[in-house]
């Protein structure tokens, strides 16, 4: 059993930092080993732990790399371009409204007639 145990941690490496950390000692590893093997969902804690955050380190990495691969593809003077096309379009619509307030502020004067009609 001992032999087995000393396999099962050489295959899984990750337990030696628990005990390194004092988070485990290899008498509690080696109590869950005899009482639910090898193939137990106890070890998922220590085992596959480490392995879901290498998986999401590698994806966004993976995902950052897609980022800056992408910016490399952009053309900047036709960003440029659009951003001053959409400048103006804001200048333009700024105008439109700021003249639409002039005329909810326009107060008509009033007649005065000098003919009776």
């Amino acid at each position: 059993m001992k032999e087995e145990f000393k396999l099962f941690v050489s295959s899984h490496p990750e337990l030696i930092k628990y005990v390194n950390k004092n988070e485990m000692t290899w008498q509690k590893f080696y109590d869950m080993y005899s009482l639910y093997g090898d193939k137990s969902e106890v070890w998922n804690d220590y085992i596959f732990k480490k392995n879901k955050t290498e998986e999401k380190k590698e994806t966004s990495l993976s995902s950052l790399t897609e980022i800056v691969d992408a910016l490399k593809k952009v053309d900047m003077d036709s960003v440029q371009k659009n951003i001053s096309t959409i400048n103006k379009a804001l200048t333009l619509i700024g105008s439109l409204l700021s003249k639409d307030e002039e005329k909810v502020n326009y107060e008509p004067r009033p007649l005065y007639k000098k003919f009776e009609d």
